[in-house]
C-alpha cells in the first residue's frame, strides 16, 4: 500500500511538472509572437500589457466552464471574476484562419483601450495553448445583438432600445473606427464590424471590440491585399472581389449596422415574405412603397398606429439616406470616409 501510494504521488507530481513545462512553452512561444505583434502594429510604441496566470482565468471561469458563457462563435465569452473585479474572458476554441490573428486582436485591443467606446483590455494570459484576453464588463447590457433584435433571455430584463439611443450608438461606433483609421502610424482597418462585436455598457453607450480581423495599411497606401474574409453577402464588392482591402470595408459594415439599428433586423432576411432577402435590399424595397413606419423596428413604438414624432422622422430619413450611402457604392458617387459618417451622425443628432 505504501509503494502504491508513493507511486501515486510521483506521478501527480510528474504531471504537474508536464503542465508547469507545457505553460512555460506555451508562454515563451505566444510572448515572442505577441511581441512581433506589438512592434509591428504600433510602430514600436505600445503600452506594457498586464499578464494573468492560466489558475485565475481557469478559477474565474471555473475551468471554462459552459454556463458561465454569455456568448461565443469561433471564440467564447465568459463572465468571470478576478481580484473582486467582474471581468470578460475572451478564449478561442477554434483556431482563426491564420495564427496571428491572436496577437493582433491583443496588441489592436491594447492601442484602442484609451477609446471611451472600446472594450477595455485588462490584460491576456499567454499559458495556454492560445492566448486568453481579459476585458472589462460592461454591466448587463450585453452584446448589441441581443439588444436590436430582442435575442436576449426575458428574465435578463432586455428593454427595447428608442430611436435616441440608437442613434447615439451608431455615431460612437462610427467615432471609436475613426480612430482606428486616424490615429496610429497606419490606417488599420476593423474588417468584422457587426452587432456581435458591439457591447452596450450601463450607460447604453457602445463597446467596440474584436480586433482579430483588423488589418494595417501600409503607410502611404490605400489600402492591401489580403485573403477575403467574413460572410460572403455581407463583404464591400470591391474587396469580394479583388482581395484590396480600404476604409471602404469598415463603412460597408457600419452601413448594415445602421441599418440593423433602424429596422432591428438582421443582415439577411428569412421570413415568409423576403427570403434570404439582404437588408439594404429590404429597405429600399420597403422605402418604394413609402411606408416608412413599417421600415423603423416596431419596438420603437406604442403601437403599429403610432406616428413618428416629425423630428425623429427627419433624423431616420436622414440616417437611412447616410446609411445606404454606406452600403451602395454607386459610379461617379464619393464613397464617404468613416470621418465623414461620424460628422454626419453628430449633425443628425443635433437635428430638432
Amino acid at each position: 500500500m505504501l509503494c502504491f501510494s508513493k507511486r501515486k504521488k510521483k506521478k501527480k507530481q510528474k504531471e504537474i511538472n508536464f503542465q508547469k513545462k507545457q505553460k512555460e512553452i506555451n508562454f515563451q512561444k505566444n510572448g515572442s509572437l505577441l511581441l512581433e505583434e506589438l512592434i509591428a502594429s504600433s510602430g514600436g510604441k505600445y503600452n506594457p500589457i498586464r499578464m494573468f496566470s492560466s489558475n485565475e482565468i481557469l478559477q474565474a471561469t471555473n475551468n471554462f466552464y459552459w454556463r458561465n458563457a454569455i456568448c461565443g462563435g469561433e471564440f467564447v465569452w465568459y463572465k468571470g471574476t478576478i481580484e473582486n473585479r467582474t471581468v470578460l474572458i475572451k478564449y478561442y476554441r477554434e483556431e482563426p484562419c491564420r495564427p496571428e490573428n491572436f496577437y493582433r486582436d491583443i496588441a489592436v485591443s491594447s492601442m484602442m483601450s484609451s477609446h471611451k467606446n472600446v472594450l477595455k483590455l485588462l490584460g491576456c494570459c499567454l499559458e495556454f495553448t492560445r492566448p486568453v484576453l481579459v476585458c472589462e464588463y460592461p454591466p448587463e447590457n450585453g452584446a448589441l445583438t441581443h439588444v436590436v433584435r430582442n435575442l436576449g433571455p426575458v428574465s435578463a430584463g432586455i428593454k427595447p432600445l428608442p430611436w435616441n439611443v440608437r442613434l447615439k450608438i451608431a455615431k460612437e461606433i462610427a467615432d471609436a473606427v475613426t480612430y482606428l483609421h486616424t490615429e496610429f502610424p497606419r490606417t488599420i482597418i476593423h474588417r468584422d464590424l457587426k452587432l456581435e462585436n458591439i457591447f452596450l455598457d450601463e450607460n447604453w453607450s457602445a463597446k467596440l471590440s474584436s480586433f482579430s480581423l483588423s488589418i494595417p495599411i501600409p503607410e502611404g497606401d490605400l489600402g492591401v491585399t489580403d485573403m477575403i474574409i467574413g460572410t460572403t453577402a455581407h463583404i464591400e464588392p470591391r474587396y469580394f472581389i479583388t482581395g484590396f482591402v480600404t476604409e471602404n470595408v469598415d463603412v460597408y459594415r457600419l452601413g448594415f449596422v445602421m441599418l440593423s439599428l433602424l429596422t432591428g433586423k438582421p443582415e439577411t432576411i428569412f421570413d415568409n415574405v423576403h427570403r434570404g432577402v439582404s437588408l439594404p435590399d429590404y429597405v429600399e424595397k420597403v422605402l418604394e412603397g413609402i411606408l416608412f413606419n413599417e421600415l423603423i423596428d416596431p419596438s420603437m413604438l406604442n403601437s403599429a398606429d403610432e406616428d413618428i414624432p416629425d423630428h425623429s422622422r427627419m433624423q431616420m430619413e436622414a440616417f437611412v439616406e447616410l446609411a445606404l450611402r454606406c452600403v451602395r457604392f454607386r459610379p461617379g458617387e464619393d464613397v464617404p470616409h468613416m470621418i465623414d459618417v461620424a460628422k454626419e451622425l453628430k449633425q443628425i443628432i443635433k437635428q430638432t
